[in-house]
């Protein structure tokens, strides 16, 4: 008579398998004063794009990303994102991969997509390497159902009493489902402060919604671009619309402006209100075809930081003036602008 037993009569004699118990993570008191043990540990700054000498996008950051109308705002921000995504050079400048989810809530999806395509045409070698996608493969389709670049066409509630209800943050969190991100963008600050109640000089919003911000960072362990207008007048171009309650928040933002009208149309970005860096490093780019459709293109990379006021204002001018302009002809229009006599 066979007296073996059988792994499965072993198994029921045995029962289930204990579950190991973890110990609970003791959560740092916020209000606990660091040691000089923890100072010297404190992990240093890294840079999601650029690094103290270009800052473009700081990890576990709030940013800004500002501008006038049609100042390519969006244009910078998609490209940022996407390059992000992707683990993909912005413009000459490194990045730290990660997921990233990008609220757009201006445009439609349909317009902004066209935007994102593109970018496929703009970067489709590397996505071919990246996702082993051959020529005569999709790299669009392996691109935009990996998870890394998400796309989302309604704004949130960021002030909400209640997240859980509506559009609030708790139901943003809930529906992200590719974590970790590295960067959640809004498209723009003031959809999701009309999404909230407000507008950007509501006092009863603004603050609310730079928190709520804050929240969602802090909940994804990721950095939150808010993506703003500046006013039209002369005195309101440095920084966004509305209430400052923003600029006091941030650890840096990018003002983009706009040079020229059409196809020569140039656009600047300016690393601004960095608290972590120096202001001024500057991306120049224009507007080209990328396929059927259009993206950033870099005409040069210039740090503008050790610049005088005067030299400055030589430069704009030459940026503003025709290709194929001769030396004599920047000389006459500097002297027009006034910025600087003959000697």
């Amino acid at each position: 008579m066979d007296q073996r037993i059988s792994d499965a009569d072993l198994d029921d004699l045995l029962g289930a398998e204990p579950m190991p118990i973890k110990a609970p993570v003791e959560r740092r008191h916020p209000f606990k004063e660091y040691t000089y043990e923890e100072l010297t540990n404190a992990p240093k700054k890294v840079y999601l794009c650029g690094d103290d000498d270009r800052p473009v996008l700081l990890t576990d950051s709030l940013w800004q990303t500002m501008g006038l109308l049609k100042s390519a705002k969006t244009y910078f921000c998609l490209e940022l994102g996407f390059c992000i995504a992707f683990g993909l050079e912005f413009h000459g400048l490194p990045t730290k991969e990660g997921n990233v989810a990008y609220i757009i809530a201006e445009g439609g999806i349909g317009r902004n997509y066209q935007r994102v395509l593109a970018l496929c045409a703009k970067y489709e070698d590397q996505l071919r390497i990246k996702f082993g996608v051959s020529a005569g493969g999709d790299h669009i389709a392996a691109a935009m159902t990996s998870g890394k670049f998400n796309l989302i066409d309604s704004a949130v509630d960021l002030a909400s009493p209640d997240p859980t209800k509506g559009l609030g943050i708790d139901v943003l969190l809930d529906q992200l489902a590719h974590r970790p991100y590295a960067a959640v963008f809004l498209d723009t600050w003031a959809r999701m402060l009309w999404a909230s109640g407000g507008h950007d000089s509501d006092q009863n919003t603004v603050g609310p919604a730079v928190q709520g911000c804050d929240r969602i960072r802090k909940a994804l362990d990721c950095t939150v671009v808010m993506v703003a207008h500046i006013g039209v007048s002369k005195d309101a171009q440095g920084r966004a619309k509305g209430l400052s309650d923003p600029a006091g928040a941030i650890d840096g933002a990018t003002h983009c402006s706009k040079s020229g009208d059409g196809p020569l149309a140039r656009y600047a970005f300016r690393a601004t209100y960095q608290r972590h860096a120096v202001d001024g490093y500057t991306i120049l780019a224009q507007l080209r075809a990328s396929g059927p459709n259009v993206a950033l293109m870099s005409d040069n990379i210039a740090n503008l930081v050790k610049l005088t006021k005067r030299e400055s204002q030589m430069l704009d001018v030459l940026r503003g003036m025709e290709p194929g302009a001769s030396l004599a002809d920047w000389q006459a229009a500097v002297e027009t602008a006034k910025v600087v006599g003959r000697n």
